[in-house]
């Protein structure tokens, strides 16, 4: 029977038309043979690609380790402090990394004040309307009595000539005042309040004309005061509650006067549960990364089934690099710690995984904090030493740099400052390119290879056909029929 097909390069093909005989199964049975090479190609590409993607998935996880060390490579980012005060209604407290510890005695005389002024008319009252423009236009000025000599002059108009308007104008003119309507409950109840944005002195002259409104003109209310304290036994005087010179490192800000003769208690300490929030972070980003690991080089006997990168011998550099930097020791320590061992850190033998022992972490951050600190951030920022003379933060960054700093190629006296990881993937990647080349030119033969195939059989056909032919012509010349019947 005669089968009519599509070969794999997309010529037509006739099949059996003189035989019976299937030849284009043929052909595509003889092609897949062909095609073996090519498939183990095309596989070990797969193998690559996911070897590539399963690396860059490690490196990304290294990546953020890294960032993670990073936070954690200098004192100033790692000794966290906290501050609180005794007596809450006093004052509120904070402290920067560059605060001492210990304790303080506040005492607060008097809070700073800022200076109010209040409009009113020539009957000494308010106004009936915030919104009807029924003042005149002109300016208004505003004069610091510490700078008399550089007034603030604001312009009003047709468009802002009600109290609403004034008093947006005031705050966009840069004046070191705050300006605002209040309502008395009176009959005539607006009025405008200035208040000073410091503890200055300052004056407003009302230069409106015409209008239905009497100009307003400005009383003092509330007389401005600085703040009046002593800390530590020192007399003190800030032109602002918020208080953040008296002490290095820590910033006050003062809510109440002093009931108690003694004053309260200002506690600066470091911030223990900020750093344990850190290590325990640490735990997480390191175990992400050797989770990653040991799912890439895990072995399945009931499925016989291997991670991509098992056998791989740069995974086996990054889990060495790893371990050996989990447990170096701090070389030139000063204090009572050398390895993160000794603060209560532990790395699984079997899986790899790290953990923290939060009894022995706590305890080594309530008898000897600088010491924890030193142990991350020893020499941080100086070049050219030995791995081991870095705190255990920075040798994480440079040992992560080591092993994942990007691809630049090689130079004239040999590689680059290659990471092991991108070095790994662009060999991969070039393997990748090789296999694609080498496909494309095992593709062209193979066109080849399968239209000689079919011209092959096409002539056998060819040559069956007419030999038939020249058969039944000689046949039916001897009067002898090449057909048979049955009754």
């Amino acid at each position: 029977m005669a089968t009519q097909g599509i070969s794999s390069n997309g010529t037509i093909s006739f099949s059996g038309l003189a035989t019976g005989i299937d030849t284009s199964s043929i052909v595509s049975q003889l092609m897949a043979l062909e095609r073996a090479p090519e498939k183990i190609l095309t596989n070990q590409k797969t193998r690559m690609q996911s070897q590539v993607t399963a690396y860059n998935a490690l490196s990304s996880a290294l990546s953020s380790l890294q960032s993670l060390m990073a936070g954690m490579n200098t004192a100033d980012t790692f000794a966290v402090k906290t501050a609180s005060v005794a007596d809450s209604s006093v004052a509120s407290a904070a402290a920067s990394s560059s605060a001492l510890t210990g304790t303080h005695t506040l005492k607060v005389t008097s809070l700073a004040r800022p200076q109010t002024l209040l409009s009113q008319s020539a009957t000494n009252s308010g106004y009936a309307s915030d919104t009807a423009k029924n003042f005149g236009t002109g300016t208004i000025t505003i004069a610091n009595a510490a700078d008399p000599t550089h007034p603030v002059t604001v312009n009003i108009d047709g468009t802002n000539n009600n109290l609403q308007g004034i008093a947006a104008a005031i705050n966009a003119s840069g004046a070191n005042v705050t300006a605002s309507i209040v309502n008395d409950g009176s009959g005539t109840p607006y009025r405008l309040a200035i208040i000073g944005k410091d503890t200055g002195t300052y004056s407003v002259t009302s230069g409106l004309t015409g209008g239905t409104y009497d100009a307003p003109t400005f009383a003092e209310k509330v007389s401005a005061s600085q703040a009046v304290f002593q800390l530590d036994g020192i007399d003190m005087t800030r032109t602002t509650n918020t208080v953040k010179d008296a002490m290095p490192g820590l910033s006050l800000t003062l809510q109440g006067t002093t009931s108690n003769p003694a004053g309260t208690t200002i506690t600066i300490g470091n911030d223990t549960a900020a750093v344990t929030t850190k290590m325990n972070n640490l735990v997480t980003s390191y175990n992400n990364v050797i989770n990653l690991i040991n799912q890439d080089t895990a072995f399945d006997p009931a499925t016989k089934k291997a991670g991509v990168l098992l056998g791989d011998s740069t995974i086996r550099t990054v889990l060495d690099t790893l371990k050996t930097t989990l447990s170096s020791k701090l070389a030139g320590a000063t204090g009572s710690f050398t390895s993160l061992a000794d603060i209560g850190f532990n790395s699984d033998a079997h899986t790899g995984l790290l953990s923290v022992d939060s009894a022995k972490l706590s305890a080594s951050l309530g008898s000897d904090f600088n010491s924890v600190s030193s142990l991350f951030t020893q020499n941080t920022g100086n070049n050219g030493l030995a791995l081991s003379n870095y705190g255990i933060a920075e040798q994480f960054n440079k040992q992560i740099d080591f092993l994942t700093h990007y691809y630049s190629g090689y130079s004239g006296t040999g590689t680059l400052n290659n990471g092991v990881i991108s070095t790994r993937v662009h060999g991969l990647n070039d393997s990748i390119t090789d296999i694609d080349n080498q496909i494309a030119a095992m593709e062209v033969r193979m066109i080849s290879i399968e239209n000689n195939m079919n011209a092959r059989f096409t002539a056998m056909e060819q040559l069956i056909s007419s030999t038939t032919a020249w058969g039944n012509q000689l046949f039916a010349g001897l009067g002898i029929s090449t057909t048979s019947s049955s009754k």
